[in-house]
């Protein structure tokens, strides 16, 4: 029986890739859903200022 080495290289090389994509999406993933959190952070801040704002021209 004859192993083909240059198969088995590919079938490694392409089970990397593979890895490698599904990390690169899980990150991607992460950074999105900091970026979200972060903006909604943001709102809040800035929802704050806004009224302290409008009761100080209120008064």
């Amino acid at each position: 029986m004859e192993i083909n080495y240059l198969s088995i290289i590919t079938l490694i090389i392409n089970l990397v890739l593979l890895f490698l994509i599904i990390i690169v999406i899980f990150k991607e993933i992460q950074s999105v859903k900091h970026f979200i959190k972060r903006n909604k952070e943001m709102d809040k801040k800035l929802d704050i200022i806004m009224k302290r704002l409008e009761n100080k021209e209120d008064n």
